[in-house]
Order: structure tokens, then sequence, then C-alpha cells
């Protein structure tokens, strides 16, 4: 009996060790590539901080994952057997600082010696293209599809204002800010620009575009003054933009792929930098680790939080699962430092709250790096805090240091059309949080009180983490956006840069060599497919439109006003420049 056990077991142990050899060979021969390959990239949909990792994940076909691009990228500029990179920028959309980091990523590519290419299909078809064509025009040559446009039109900040229309309605806003620039309810307050928002956007979009003007005249060889007058006369077709030299040559997409493959007259084989990109089977298994915790979208308190405006497949950053990630983190031996990814324009501040907490608790273990992206603004700037260095990019939209919260009384809209509430209430507050009253005089005293003692809190934070006085956090805040290039003028950002810079900085700090090969671990932990469609998540698979991308700030403060508890404190920004 026991012999036959053992029998058992052995052949068990040995079908295993034989399945997981024919896996390992599998994947070595998928993984393996030809000498003189080129890697192929292709942007295309909107662009994410991070890909499914799960075999079963959802998967869209219409986003670009900066952390696969990332890899696929730094990889191959390491990889003696690819030696050129080829760039086909189809339809992105993407923030200014997510360009500039590709931007980075293509021109660290070059630096080991190797050759790019880029293919422009258009740039803005109907709408901005200065972020595409930044990124095509990172490397060597451009060549642009011979009727593509160059719409390459500067930047726009454009405000919506309700007020007008919720007086029509019968709605009436009740709401506070601390801070003079923090601006958001201001589209339900106003019927136009105060003159602090109108301050506000006007320094946010003169630094956009300085940043753009500059990209452009540096990757193009142009100057400011040329670059400025192009701006000035786009929309520029494609004949026009060859000779202002904006472009190289003019061609279509299986010309240029034909032109590539015969790059310096030998053969190259195209490599997919998403197959290129992902690792094997045994890869970080054991050793020493730097975990990226990314925090994505609005900041929701509690799980399970849903974010359908912020790209394909998303959810938002909730307390529960940033809770998870950092002790994850933080109890695991093997990881020697925290990179915090933040993209995120920030949303509840007790949610963000509890995940400084997180961040603090972990920063008191090992270094806690932030890497900012497109947004790290309002609670996205304050669960930054407590690292021990922060990196933006010159684009990133940060800062938003500031409080705002209210509700809507909309029994004047329900009366309009003939319904009618009312109610029995014992105690003087117990209606302070419905929807369907003002605030009392005594109530809306009571709500400012709180809003200002949320301000001071978020000012000590800043004060401490920053190593400046309250005053002076006072002054740069006010609920003040600042692009990552104004920031850190004001010492609210320690340098610029995107990930690379972050990995870099993390490994100094937990004391690693800058070569030291590290693991990586990705947190929070994705749902898989069956999850995923459990939770109702697959309605999500849509690209954020302009549009869409427009009315978000309104669509998110609404929600948030008119949630089961009607009225919200936020740390929430809801600028959206146009690029």
């Amino acid at each position: 009996m026991f012999r036959r056990f053992f029998r058992w077991i052995l052949r068990t142990v040995l079908i295993v060790v034989v399945l997981v050899a024919i896996v390992a060979i599998s994947e070595h021969i998928s993984h393996r590539v030809q000498p003189n390959s080129v890697l192929s990239v292709e942007l295309d949909g909107t662009v994410v901080e991070r890909a499914s990792s799960s075999v079963l994940g959802l998967i869209s076909k219409n986003e670009t994952a900066l952390n696969t691009l990332r890899n696929a990228i730094d990889k191959g500029a390491k990889d003696p057997k690819i030696v050129g990179l080829e760039i086909k920028v189809l339809n992105p959309e993407m923030e200014l600082a997510q360009a500039q980091e590709i931007v980075a990523l293509i021109k660290s590519f070059k630096s080991h010696g190797k050759w790019t290419e880029a293919y422009l299909e258009t740039a803005g078809e109907s709408g901005l293209g200065n972020t595409p064509f930044i990124v095509a025009s990172a490397a060597d040559e451009v060549s642009l599809m011979p009727q593509g446009d160059l719409n390459l039109m500067g930047v726009q900040l454009r405000e919506l204002f309700l007020r007008g229309t919720l007086d029509w309605v019968g709605i009436t806003p009740n709401f506070a800010s601390a801070g003079q620039y923090k601006s958001a309810a201001n589209m339900f307050m106003d019927k136009d620009y105060t003159p602090a928002q109108k301050e506000e956007d006007e320094g946010l979009a003169g630094s956009l575009y300085d940043q753009i003007v500059a990209a452009m005249g540096t990757e193009r060889n142009l100057s400011p003054d040329t670059i400025k007058s192009l701006i000035d006369r786009a929309p520029i077709n494609a004949d026009d933009g060859l000779k202002a030299r904006l472009v190289d040559r003019l061609e279509y997409e299986d010309q240029f792929t034909e032109r590539v493959k015969n790059h310096g007259g030998s053969f190259h084989k195209e490599v997919d930098y998403t197959d290129y990109a992902r690792e094997g089977l045994f890869y970080n298994l054991s050793g020493d680790q730097i975990a990226v915790i990314y925090g994505d979208g609005e900041i929701q308190r509690g799980g399970e939080g849903f974010d359908p405006f912020s790209g394909p497949d998303t959810t938002a950053m909730t307390s529960d699962d940033m809770t998870e990630a950092f002790k994850s983190a933080r109890e695991n031996d093997d990881v020697r430092a925290v990179i915090l990814r933040v993209n995120s324009p920030g949303g509840s501040l007790l949610a963000s709250e509890l995940i400084d907490r997180e961040v603090q608790l972990t920063a008191k273990k090992k270094p806690v790096v932030v890497s900012m992206s497109g947004y790290a603004a309002s609670g996205g700037y304050l669960i930054s805090i407590p690292a021990a260095k922060i990196i933006a990019e010159p684009g990133t939209i940060t800062g938003s240091i500031g409080v705002l919260g209210g509700k809507f009384n909309v029994s004047p809209a329900m009366q309009k059309i003939y319904a009618n509430t009312d109610a029995v209430s014992h105690g003087a507050n117990v209606g302070m949080f419905d929807m369907w009253t003002d605030f009392t005089p005594a109530q809306y005293k009571q709500f400012q009180d709180e809003i200002a003692r949320d301000y001071h809190y978020f000012l000590t934070l800043v004060a401490d983490g920053r190593h400046i006085s309250v005053e002076q956090a006072d002054a740069v805040a006010q609920g003040r956006v600042w692009t990552g290039e104004q920031a850190i003028k004001l010492k609210l950002v320690d340098s610029l840069g995107g990930l690379d810079e972050a990995m870099a900085a993390a490994k100094g700090l937990a004391r690693l060599a800058p070569d030291q090969p590290v693991g990586i671990i990705e947190l929070p932990e994705q749902p898989g497919l069956l999850q995923s469609l459990s939770k109702g998540k697959v309605t999500a698979l849509f690209t954020r439109r302009p549009a869409v991308q427009f009315v978000e700030p309104v669509i998110e403060l609404i929600h948030a006003a008119l949630s089961g508890h009607a009225i919200f404190s936020a740390a929430y920004c809801p600028v959206v420049p146009m690029l």
C-alpha cells in the first residue's frame, strides 16, 4: 500500500517536472530574438498606466500600457540583438506627462547607439495633436501619411459653468471651499470665471504651452519663434509640414514598414513590443524586489470602486485596495523599496487620508518614492506627501492643495414638476445631509469650519512632508494647480522624470547598486476575467474621447454631491487641459 502511494507520488512529481520543462522550453523558443531585429511599437488608443497582468484578464487592444512599453524599450535598449526601434503613432490619447515619459524612453534607447524611426498617421483628427507629434518627433526620422494633418494648435483650458442652468432647473448648490484657487465647485456656483480661477488657468496653460513649444523645437531642431509661428498657422497639411521640416518624409504605413525592415540595406525582423516585454515563467521568484503600487483613477473609500471615465477596464483608486497593496509590500521582506505611481486628480478626502496613513506606515519601514504621471493633484498629491522623494514629469498636473465640499438642494426643481416632499425631524441638524434643503446659516458655518479644519490638516501634512512651515505651505497651496515644472520651483516635488528615475531613486535609498537587477512586484493585484465579469466591469471597454474627458469633472462632482450621503468633503482637481 505504501509502495503504491510512493510510486503514485513519484509519477506525479515527474509529470509536473516534465510539464514545467516543456513550458520553459516553449517560452525560451517563443522569446528568442534573432540578431539584427527591430523592436516594433504601436501607439493606439488610450495610454494607460498598467496592462492586465493576468492570463485570464480582460484584454483591450485599443490601449497602450505604459508599463509594458517601458519594459520593452528598456529591455530592447540593452539587448544586442535589437538594433532599432520603430514607433507607429496611430491614434493615441495621452496626457503631456505621459508623452514626455515616452519621449524619454525613446531617447534612452537612442543613447545606446541604436536607430529609431517613427510613423505618424496624423497628429490630431478634428482635435489637437500636440502629444502624438511630440512622441513621434523624438525619433531620428518622422514619416507622416500623405493625407495626414499636423494639428499643432497650442493649449486650451475650457471651463464649464452651470449656475445659470441650475437656477433655471431649480437646483440650489450649497458649496464651501478652502483655498482661493480651489475652483472645482465654481462650475456650480458661478456663471463665469472668477479672477483667481482665471489666473490659475492662465498660469497652467502658459506652462504647458511653453513645454510643448520647447519639446517640438528641440526634437525638430527649430527655434521657439518658428514653432510658435507654425502653431498659429495650424492645422498644417502634410505637404506644408514637410516643407516646414516638421516631418522628414511622406509615406503610407506599408511603405514605412517595408523601409524599416530594410533599414541600412540589411533585413530586420520585426519584434512586437508586447510579446517582447512578456517575462518568462521563472522571472522574479526570489531576491531583492521593488514594489510598484499603482494609484490610478478617482480616489474612493472602500473597495470595488469603478471609474468608467478613466479608460478601458479601469477601476478607481480605492482605500481598501491601496491598504492591502501597501500592507503586502510592507510585510514582504524581499521588497526593499516601494514606488507609488500616482495618476489621480483626487477624490474622497477620507479615502485619501486612509491611503496616506498606509504610505506613512510603509515609509517608516522601507523607502517610498512617488512617481507622478499625468495627474497627482489634490488627494493625489496628499497621498504622495509621506514619500522620501517625489518625482514628477514637467507636464504633470499637481498641487491643488485645498478642500471643497457641499450638496445640492433639488427640492425647488421637484416642485416645478409638481412633486413635493416633507419630513418629521428630531434633532437640529438631522436634515443637514439631505438633498431636499439648503444649509441653515448655522449649518453652513459649521460646514465651513469643517472644511477649514480639513484644509489646515492638509497644510500640516505638506509642511511636515516637504520640510517647510505651514505658512510656506499655505502660500503655494490655496487649491492652486501647478505643472511639475512649476512645482519643483515651489519645492512641492524633488525632481523631474518618469518611473525609470523613480526606480533609480528607490534603489539608491534602498542601498542597492544602480545596475543591480531587481524583481518588480506590481500592486494592487488585478482581477481575472470571471471576477471582472461578476462585477460588471466588462461594460467599461471603451476609449475615453475628448468630449467625455471634458465633462468628466462635472460627472465626478455631481456623482459625489448626489451620492447616498448628499454632502461630501473632497480633495479633487477638475482641470482638464486640451492638448
